[in-house]
């Protein structure tokens, strides 16, 4: 059993060593660009370690991708009913935990896939948050470009963030987010009555 857990740890560091280390690669370079031998020197792994769980760069990259949305998206669900200063507290922790990272998906080079996805996943978690309040209701599509527009702003704002290299606090952040949250929570039920 203590063989299992030690080459299961293995296994998860040398995952991480590469997630970070490709992400590294990403702030300078487009994935085109980036061979698996670069990727694997600069993380200091065998190239058959990296071919052991990964097909290539692509996979790699698309493997970070689906973990990266289905942890934000855990986020979302195991948070759906806490303040929303809690709640943008957690968002930014795991950003800022997950800075080399959250700079590849969230910053200025974000792929058009991974950003139409963590769209999709912010606003279904709008929606529900907004249409579970006691006193809505408005249509769903009026609901739906609120929405569209509160995101834009909001992943706009996370993605100046990351580019500018986390220099305004978290603090700061998630005081604005949760103060325009709750204002436009408000004005949302006045306009849908």
């Amino acid at each position: 059993m203590n063989i299992v857990n030690k080459e299961d740890r293995r296994v998860r560091k040398t995952k991480r060593a590469l997630r970070e280390g490709l992400a590294g690669l990403l702030v300078d370079k487009s994935i085109q660009n980036i061979t698996v031998k670069e990727l694997t020197d600069k993380v200091d792994i065998h190239r058959s370690t990296f071919y052991a769980t990964f097909a290539d760069i692509y996979d790699l990259y698309n493997q970070i991708e689906e973990a990266v949305i289905q942890e934000i998206s855990n986020i979302f669900s195991e948070n759906s009913t806490v303040d929303s200063k809690t709640f943008y507290e957690i968002l930014f922790r795991y950003i800022s935990d997950n800075r080399n990272v959250c700079r590849m998906f969230l910053g200025k080079n974000v792929s058009p896939t991974f950003s139409g996805r963590l769209n999709d996943l912010f606003k279904e978690a709008c929606l529900t948050c907004w249409q579970n309040e006691d006193d809505f209701t408005g249509s769903i599509e009026e609901l739906e470009y609120f929405a569209l527009f509160y995101l834009s702003g909001s992943l706009a704002v996370i993605g100046k963030w990351v580019d500018g290299e986390f220099e305004c606090s978290s603090e700061q952040l998630i005081k604005m987010f949760t103060d325009i949250n709750d204002n436009f929570g408000e004005f949302i039920y006045k306009r849908l009555d």
